[in-house]
């Protein structure tokens, strides 16, 4: 019987808006249109903080199937959701990656999605950081069974409005590591470099420097007699690739407390 049974599914795109315009909703809608309907959605960015850009799964099955005491509804779940949402990560990893591709070929840089958001209905919201690529872990299916289990356990609390993997404060933390990593890379390449060739490079800075200054100020009189100069396009900014950890998730309550949670512990840190 549940080989009959599947999963309908829109998906939203809810993205920063100085990302947003009329060609960015028609390449999304264009290559996403095999996957599933979509929605495009913008919002403000918060005190100027770094692009986010949000892909949720608006997951819809008009049948009991999260609460594992029903025995109905445990073996529609079995039968039924990891296979199909394996799949569906799949062929959208695969989309985005496609997507990219086309992006890079036209001298575009790649469009990210920051986080996957699985909604189960009034069930569950599943938010998880996606990789340095924008693909999904290869563990999502996983990542989902165990929240389910843990809701209905009862170990995350009451009125959770979102599980987030990794918590906000996890993924900022492992970030911000990444990044004085990646710094102190540069520093040490650097530093590595003969004094000669420091000498050097000094010398021809020096003299681009002072070729810059001329090319500058030809510029500047250009732009004076120019009368509208175009404004640059927002640039997304280059974050460093590394293996995220989401060992520690965030539990989002309805009235906005967060509560960190240690997965291999079991337990709230």
């Amino acid at each position: 019987m549940t080989a009959f049974i599947r999963p309908s599914l829109i998906l939203r795109m809810d993205l920063d808006e100085r990302l947003f315009n009329d060609e960015c909703v028609s390449d999304i809608k264009r290559s996403y249109s095999y996957v599933a309907p979509s929605l495009v959605q913008a919002h403000k960015p918060v005190d100027g903080q770094r692009p986010e850009n949000v892909m949720r799964f608006m997951i819809k099955l008009h049948r009991a199937y999260w609460d594992k005491s029903d025995e109905a509804a445990q073996q529609l779940w079995e039968g039924v959701m990891p296979k199909w949402l394996h799949n569906m990560f799949s062929k959208v990893s695969n989309t985005i990656t496609a997507a990219n591709n086309v992006r890079a070929e036209n001298g575009q840089p790649a469009f990210p999605y920051h986080w996957l958001e699985l909604e189960f209905g009034d069930n569950a919201l599943i938010a998880v950081k996606t990789g340095s690529d924008s693909s999904f872990p290869a563990d999502g299916v996983d990542m989902v069974e165990r929240v389910r289990d843990l809701m209905n356990a009862g170990a995350l609390g009451q009125d959770i409005a979102c599980v987030r993997i990794p918590s906000r404060a996890s993924y900022e933390a492992q970030l911000a590591a990444a990044e004085q990593a990646q710094a102190e890379a540069v520093v040490a390449a650097e530093q590595g470099d003969s004094a000669g060739q420091v000498a050097e490079q000094a010398e021809l800075a020096s003299v681009t420097a002072e070729q810059a200054v001329d090319v500058a100020g030809t510029a500047a009189e250009g732009q004076a007699d120019s009368a509208d100069p175009a404004e640059p396009a927002f640039a997304i900014p280059e974050l460093p690739a590394f293996d995220v950890d989401y060992g520690t998730w965030g539990i989002e309550y309805a009235d906005g407390s967060v509560r960190e949670f240690n997965v291999a512990a079991g337990a709230f840190s």
